[in-house]
């Protein structure tokens, strides 16, 4: 059996990619329906009291806006943790072993394992991105479709840069739990804190993240091709600095 077909069967008989589908497809028919009875809801929740909410008619933008709002951290806090957990190859002792002593190369070894991971977030942000242009064509109207397209292709890519920054940890650390946390850690602090430097502000990862649901009302712009080539070459980055550290393992 050769390593790609081990990767394979090891996300689909360790369910893992079921825990990638639920949640995206979960958000994906969710959002846009919440997004479409939340008004009403909140209106009959104030009865007859003092407090009144007025909610204005939800667009076809409101609902995948909510789509990708809410992808960014349940989507990103999901494929982070399946990452993590497949990664880790160090944190069985005596598999790490026969792995590292029986597989020729840890670039051989370590590949199969990225791209499978990576292509099963890919696809189920995907799929997820088109549950929700579905739901929200049917309950709100069809959104815009070069902007809804492009924000599908941006989320999925955002799930492959949050697989990158995984591995990188993971190749550092040892234990399963360590890697998932400093991902985490990687994805929902530092991101966000980068953004706070005027110079990557518009071209950094926080904002590549946010241009899905800022397309659903904006055109494309030049700081979203920069904030795109800096978030896939700090992917890229990631995945050379995780293999080179792999190189440099000891049983």
């Amino acid at each position: 059996m050769n390593l790609w077909r081990l990767e394979r069967l090891r996300l689909l008989r360790t369910g893992r990619w079921i825990a990638l589908g639920a949640v995206f497809l979960l958000l994906g028919f969710g959002e846009p329906l919440a997004t479409r009875y939340l008004g009403e809801l909140l209106s009959g929740a104030t009865g007859n009291g003092y407090i009144h909410v007025t909610a204005t008619k939800p667009q076809p933008s409101d609902g995948m806006g909510a789509y990708f709002g809410n992808i960014t951290t349940l989507g990103t806090l999901v494929v982070v943790v399946i990452a993590g957990l497949a990664f880790s190859v160090r944190a069985n002792p005596p598999l790490a072993a026969l792995y590292l002593t029986h597989v020729p190369g840890r670039i051989r070894l370590l590949v199969p394992r990225l791209v499978t991971i990576a292509a099963a977030a890919a696809l189920a942000s995907a799929a997820g991105g088109a549950a929700a242009a579905y739901e929200t064509t049917l309950l709100l109207g069809a959104p815009a479709a070069s902007g809804t397209a492009i924000g599908i292709l941006i989320s999925s890519l955002g799930a492959v840069f949050a697989v990158a920054v995984t591995f990188l940890a993971a190749m550092f650390l040892r234990g399963q739990v360590a890697t998932i946390a400093v991902a985490l850690g990687a994805t929902f602090v530092a991101v966000p804190f980068a953004n706070l430097i005027p110079g990557l502000r518009d071209i950094g990862p926080a904002a590549f993240i946010a241009l899905p649901k800022n397309l659903q009302l904006n055109a494309w712009s030049a700081d979203a091709t920069w904030a795109t080539v800096v978030t896939l070459l700090l992917a890229a980055v990631c995945v050379g600095g995780g293999l080179w550290r792999a190189s440099r393992w000891e049983l």
